[in-house]
């Protein structure tokens, strides 16, 4: 069979795994390596690389089956370096955010600068289109429930980072000139001034 090995090793361990990989591959480029193999002769490479592993080890082993098929065989050492496919994941962020992991505050996530909550003016306008298509084409239940949908996410992309921080910069600016005390304005009944 033929195989072929991607190692994503650092510091001491580089070094070692090139010296067991060398041995029965060809490398085909830095951290890359190619060869005819029978299944003992792969049993002993991992073999190798596990008596040699360590923290900084990390390597991926493919069985190429055809031109356009290969199969993930098992990762030596650092899975992290590797997806679930044994694919060197590139291109991506250091923070990892999860859907849901937090609760989103609906009520800190505006569609525009006069403060309107995003689900809100959502709600509003898709129930306003669904009535108005409704009154349009009465006989017409798919078409109204299509439209209330639409209305509902016409503006979702607003609920970008970049969108809501605007917004809000926006919002600050305007409270600045509005500032109201929490108590209220109150009018002094002797000299008609406010306090």
């Amino acid at each position: 069979m033929m195989v072929t090995f991607v190692s994503q090793c650092e510091k001491n361990a580089l070094k070692r795994t090139r010296r067991v990989l060398d041995s029965f591959a060809n490398r085909i480029g830095d951290n890359t390596w190619q060869t005819i193999i029978t299944q003992e002769g792969l049993n002993a490479v991992q073999k190798l690389l596990r008596k040699t592993a360590s923290k900084s080890t990390a390597v991926s082993c493919h069985w190429i089956r055809s031109r356009s098929r290969s199969d993930f065989l098992w990762v030596v050492g650092n899975r992290e370096e590797f997806d679930e496919n044994g694919v060197v994941p590139v291109n991506y962020g250091v923070t990892k955010r999860f859907i849901g992991e937090k609760e989103i505050m609906l009520d800190k996530i505006y569609a525009n600068t006069n403060g309107q909550r995003l689900d809100q003016h959502l709600f509003s306008v898709g129930y306003l289109a669904k009535k108005l298509i409704e009154k349009i084409v009465p006989e017409d239940d798919n078409l109204a429930k299509a439209v209330y949908v639409a209305g509902l996410w016409h503006d979702i992309g607003k609920i970008d980072e970049n969108f809501q921080a605007w917004v809000l910069k926006e919002l600050k600016k305007q409270k600045k000139y509005k500032d109201i005390p929490d108590e209220g304005v109150h009018i002094d009944k002797n000299t008609g001034k406010f306090s």
